[in-house]
């Protein structure tokens, strides 16, 4: 799960979006006007009162999975990601060996292309 450490107009905007609630509707779970939800859209960083950085610390943790998802990419995070195991590794190394030694046998081949590329 995604944790913020101080939140900004951006992460709220973008756990809004992720929930994909209207402004009218996330700013009355949170207690505020949707003109201050516009505010933060305006200003990405502004920083929220701790009451509201508690709040939206409240609402991340009750989104279901899905908005976690799509709140992560809205920040440009992707917690979708599996790391690499030593096979894959191995398969693309191998496969990079390949292309280089095709790539210098195109350019040995025909010496007149490896001039104009």
């Amino acid at each position: 799960m995604t944790v913020i450490d101080e939140w900004t107009g951006r992460h709220a905007h973008a756990l809004r979006t992720a929930l994909r609630l209207t402004n009218e509707a996330f700013a009355e779970h949170l207690g505020i006007s949707p003109r201050t939800l516009t505010k933060w859209r305006e200003r990405p960083d502004v920083v929220p009162s701790p009451f509201l950085q508690e709040a939206l610390d409240t609402f991340l943790k009750q989104a279901p999975p899905d908005a976690h998802l799509r709140f992560a990419a809205n920040l440009g995070l992707d917690q979708r990601r599996m790391p690499i195991d030593d096979t894959v590794l191995t398969q693309l190394n191998t496969a990079l060996g390949d292309l280089a030694r095709a790539l210098a046998r195109l350019q040995t081949d025909d010496p007149e292309r490896s001039r104009t590329a």
